[in-house]
């Protein structure tokens, strides 16, 4: 093999390897020996290792070399590491266990509450935020630790489950964790016997309690020399009526067996224990809620947690930092306001972004091609809202639709007070759409009247107001992602 066509090897398959494709390179001659560079904006450690092991693989000689140097791009947004980094994007927004399988903590972020050190512990966890507020993403950090320590996990996504409303679901997920636990050889026929017994017919709740003990010992068989860790991901979407008899057996199989539950969900739109039959799992008693809701209460938190979520897969994807997209530093604060720092909403925003800016010829991104991702975003979160919430989908809409009235048409404004009832329907309606993202939390806790009655003060999403008419005379508040003062917040309208 001639040292050019070795050369153009070695490319093709540092191309395909890091998925920066389309590099732009130089010929060097030095003598009899062909120097190619290849020209990236930013050299890593990652693509250096990279081009080594394709260097060796194609036996690298005295005839040829091949190196990396950095090149400033203008038009950054329409080069290789950017297509790399919109294809990285849209990877990560739909997390499962089989997500970044090899190269995971290369690309994974740091919770900013440390949740990290608690999740991976022996205990029983619920893990809460709004949609796309990182759930799912720590506890495949705990499941992708735990794998490499070749300890036992077993990873349920309940998202099988959205619709049912049938007690036979109980069982459905039982059986679906039995598949997923890698048993000894001296109980697998056992399990299989059992894995058939749950398939061939219906069981109620009290068919399977009887089947509890039996269940126990299969687990401790696994569990007696490591923990087993089981992942339920998206309580909220398993049937509601049954979510807190799952709970409850779940626990009578795992406590006192060594075997753990990690639980990720909506937290207003779950139920883990109910009162009346004292049944299922009651936090913090039997489980630790870990929240993960950055919101815009502390929105600098929010700024910086945002831009290092970023800038882990720009660095990914061969790029200094998640600013050298951007035409201004307005950007990312203008990105985390109209995201309300949900790290999956920032993530999608970013994207969409990049490829308004691309379609305009733009030389990075500007906070108007923020802007204009942020006002198409709203069908995905009313599609979500219908997903998430299918029983109450019509009363969270008409409701929805009460709160921008008010806030739009009648007091041209984004944003609102409401009084802290935490026990009444409507309240918690009001929470639950905060939790599906279609309004944001920008003060927890405020007094602007009477002693001792406490409001929260929420803003509509941006997808809410831009597009409708009257949205021209509205008065945004806080855009500019600043702490807000209480002073503004009492001058904010109730809503009754």
């Amino acid at each position: 093999m001639n040292s050019k066509k070795a050369a153009d090897e070695v490319l093709s398959n540092f191309e395909k390897r890091t998925g920066l494709v389309g590099l732009e390179y130089e010929d060097i001659e030095k003598g009899d020996r062909l120097v190619r560079v290849i020209y990236v904006s930013a050299v890593t450690d990652r693509f250096y290792s990279i081009l080594n092991e394709c260097i060796q693989q194609f036996g690298g000689g005295s005839d040829f070399h091949v190196t990396l140097k950095q090149r400033t791009r203008d038009f950054i947004i329409s080069g290789p590491e950017a297509r790399l980094l919109l294809k990285v994007l849209s990877e990560s927004q739909n997390i499962n266990q089989y997500s970044f399988s090899d190269d995971f903590f290369d690309r994974y972020t740091p919770s900013v509450t440390g949740a990290e050190a608690q999740i991976v512990s022996a205990a029983n966890h619920v893990v809460t935020g709004r949609r796309g507020a990182g759930k799912s993403m720590l506890l495949l950090y705990c499941f992708r630790v735990r794998q490499r320590e070749n300890l036992p996990n077993a990873w349920v996504d309940l998202q099988m489950f959205s619709g049912r409303n049938d007690e036979q679901a109980v069982s459905d997920v039982i059986t679906e964790i039995l598949y997923k636990i890698d048993f000894p050889p001296s109980v697998s026929e056992e399990v299989a016997s059992l894995r058939h017994k749950l398939e061939a017919t219906e069981h109620s709740v009290a068919d399977l309690r009887k089947l509890t003990p039996r269940l126990r010992r299969l687990l401790e068989s696994v569990s007696s020399s490591d923990n087993l860790f089981i992942y339920l991901d998206d309580l909220h979407v398993f049937p509601s009526e049954y979510q807190h008899i799952l709970m409850d057996v779940l626990y009578s199989i795992a406590r006192g067996n060594r075997v753990y539950l990690k639980i990720s969900a909506i937290e207003n739109l779950v139920k883990t224990y109910d009162n009346a039959s004292k049944a299922g799992i009651e936090i913090p008693q039997d489980a630790q809620r870990l929240g993960l809701d950055y919101n815009l209460t502390t929105p600098d938190k929010a700024t910086k947690h945002l831009e290092a979520i970023l800038d882990s897969h720009a660095a990914y994807s061969g790029l200094p930092s998640i600013r050298r997209l951007c035409s201004s530093a307005e950007v990312l604060p203008r990105l985390t306001w109209v995201s309300a720092g949900v790290p999956r909403d920032g993530i999608n925003l970013f994207s969409q972004s990049m490829l308004k800016a691309a379609s305009e010829n733009r030389k990075r991104v500007t906070v108007s091609n923020v802007n204009m991702a942020a006002s198409d975003n709203l069908s995905i979160k009313i599609k979500d809202l219908q997903t998430d919430a299918s029983a109450s989908a019509a009363r969270l809409n008409d409701l929805l639709e009460k709160i921008r009235n008010f806030c739009v048409i009648i007091n041209k404004t984004n944003a609102f007070l409401v009084e802290i009832k935490s026990g009444e329907a409507h309240f918690k309606d009001i929470m639950s759409l905060v939790q599906l993202r279609l309004l944001h939390v920008i003060s927890e806790g405020i007094t602007p009247k009477e002693a001792g009655t406490k409001f929260m003060a929420l803003i509509l999403d941006y997808g809410l107001y831009t597009g409708v008419r009257a949205a021209a005379s509205v008065e945004l508040f806080n855009k500019q992602t600043t702490q807000v003062s209480a002073k503004d917040l009492r001058r904010l309208k109730i809503l009754r």
